[in-house]
């Protein structure tokens, strides 16, 4: 019975000590019991409601207010609870922390969630740029094809701050300008640990392979805002 007890104490200070090197770095989501106890898809639900609820009131607002609108009610209130989903290639889940969800329904998916009117399937399966380019008007589309990860951050940096929607090789995404220097990319990963992550874009293994890079500013393009606010 000893033995027993001194082995679940083993095991409990090992799941804690992982846990906690796992929320150091930022992977909260990996914890067991993330989508069971806190990011749950009754709180999903409601959390759909409020933003839609929020949104007509900002109809009237001016571009800026609704530009910050759009990128936190991603960032910050949709994105926390995808974090963790398991990645598939043909996954398509509307629901966060159930089932699978590959790269392309990841951005189509959360786009529908804040009620953007999309066509969520025939868009997921479009190439990258086809993708981005039937969301983003031209002006707000760059190519950084072939160039190494650090200057293709910068080069995006220099952009400005705002949500970007990206287009890879073979993948796609987002990736948030949050200011001081500060890039994430946010996806689907059919890389280790193959899920939804949030991860510093200079440290990303995917962009770093990927020699095509297409990206479109979707917080930036006006025309985007008013068919999400029509």
């Amino acid at each position: 019975m000893f033995a027993w007890k001194k082995f679940l104490i083993s095991l409990v200070g090992l799941l804690l000590l992982i846990s906690a090197l796992l929320y150091a770095r930022n992977l909260s989501y990996l914890i067991p019991g993330y989508h069971f106890f806190v990011y749950t898809p009754t709180k999903y639900s409601k959390t759909l409601t409020e933003i839609r609820q929020k949104k007509q009131g900002k109809k009237n607002a001016n571009l800026t207010q609704q530009q910050q609108f759009l990128v936190e009610s991603l960032t910050q209130k949709v994105f926390p609870y995808w974090y963790g989903t398991r990645w598939n290639f043909y996954g398509t889940t509307l629901t966060p922390g159930e089932g699978s969800i590959a790269c392309g329904y990841f951005v189509t998916t959360t786009l529908q969630a804040i009620s953007y009117p999309i066509d969520r399937v025939k868009l997921a399966k479009c190439a990258s740029e086809k993708m981005i380019r039937a969301l983003v008007q031209p002006r707000y589309i760059w190519h950084f094809n072939g160039m190494d990860l650090l200057p293709f951050c910068s080069g995006l940096l220099e952009k400005g701050k705002g949500l970007y929607i990206i287009g890879l090789d073979n993948h796609t995404g987002y990736l948030w300008a949050k200011g001081n220097g500060e890039l994430r990319f946010i996806h689907s990963s059919g890389r280790f640990p193959f899920c939804v992550i949030n991860e510093d874009a200079r440290e990303s293994v995917v962009l770093r392979i990927s020699r095509y890079k297409v990206v479109g500013k979707i917080s930036a393009d006006e025309k985007f805002l008013q068919h999400w606010f029509e």
